[in-house]
């Protein structure tokens, strides 16, 4: 009787733990997908004011996009993707028959960084052509928005010389003088042999550019110190920044074979400028820590060079540029020596 007993009770617990077991992997959800598995992503989640974003679900095993319903801040959109107008951030969910996504926030702001462009003056007081870039840059500078149109002179076989205008000649294939880089990417061309072409620098000024530079320094002794910031609009990788210190003012005889300066063979009293002197960083770039290379947010590094001898010092600026991967110049700034040059 004992036993019988006991054989019921035991069957009775063993039913129920079977059937406790059955029901909570079935409340798990344990095979067809459902609310959980589902996750929606965006195509980006940062970006400027009209730009289209494009938005996909996924079930854990597959692409199910085609059958979501995707709003953005509560209103449907048509098929799965939407173009981003007005600032601020929109809120992104979707539905797949009567199951949720998660839900996801796209960021939409306008560009912080005024567009700025590199011209790199391969020269030396020797050259004869050289007045012609000299004069381009010039022309340059007083076409509307030409400030925003950076110039370093990069002089060779002269008391300007910099020290490492050989290596550089040699990176950028420049096979002879007057040579004009622009963002370390094109040559400057000429248009004759007195003048350059003045709406190819001033074309580069047209783009939008996610990343700008602020620029502080100071001058103690024969050291300039200076605070260089790279901000960021969206996430990059990749970036270098370079920096280095140039001089103006520097008065000295200037061979000349062009028509520019009343085409005297000699400009006696040339006024050179955008020296290049020193440099902060390698020539080619010092690597941008990959966390810092963040959307929103800046990098800032404190750097110092040397003042070489003969130096006017009265007037030099430091002119700082970020470039990507492949070397090209992605937005460039310049201030005086002393002065504190905020993001533009």
């Amino acid at each position: 009787m004992k036993t019988a007993n006991f054989l019921k009770i035991f069957t009775l617990f063993l039913a129920i733990g079977i059937t406790s077991c059955t029901t909570e992997s079935t409340d798990e959800g344990g095979g067809n997908g459902g609310a959980n598995s589902l996750v929606l992503t965006a195509s980006k989640t940062r970006v400027y004011n009209f730009t289209l974003v494009t938005f996909t679900v996924n079930d854990g095993n597959s692409d199910v996009t085609s059958s979501a319903v995707i709003s953005v801040d509560g209103t449907p959109i048509s098929g799965n993707a939407s173009t981003m107008s007005g600032l601020g951030t929109k809120n992104i969910t979707a539905v797949v028959g009567t199951d949720n996504t998660n839900s996801l926030d796209v960021v939409v702001i306008e560009p912080s960084f005024t567009t700025k462009a590199l011209i790199e003056d391969y020269t030396g007081a020797w050259c004869g052509w050289c007045p012609r870039i000299s004069q381009g840059i010039i022309d340059v500078h007083n076409s509307t928005n030409g400030e925003n149109v950076i110039a370093v002179a990069v002089h060779n076989g002269d008391s300007m010389a910099f020290p490492l205008e050989a290596q550089m000649r040699s990176r950028f294939g420049v096979s002879g003088f007057p040579t004009g880089i622009l963002n370390r990417d094109a040559d400057w061309s000429a248009v004759s042999g007195s003048s350059m072409d003045i709406t190819q620098p001033m074309a580069l000024l047209n783009t939008t550019k996610s990343v700008g530079l602020a620029i502080n320094s100071s001058l103690s002794g024969s050291s300039v110190s200076a605070t260089i910031k790279v901000g960021f609009d969206f996430d990059t990788t990749g970036m270098k920044l370079v920096a280095v210190l140039v001089e103006n003012g520097k008065i000295l005889p200037q061979t000349n074979y062009t028509n520019n300066w009343g085409g005297a063979s000699t400009i006696s009293d040339f006024e050179h400028n955008d020296i290049l002197r020193a440099a902060f960083t390698d020539v080619f770039g010092n690597v941008i820590p990959a966390a810092e290379q963040i959307g929103g947010s800046e990098y800032s590094v404190t750097l110092s060079a040397s003042v070489p001898s003969g130096t006017n010092t009265a007037d030099m600026d430091v002119v700082a540029f970020v470039v990507d991967d492949s070397g090209k110049v992605v937005n460039v700034q310049k201030a005086a020596v002393g002065v504190n040059q905020d993001f533009d």
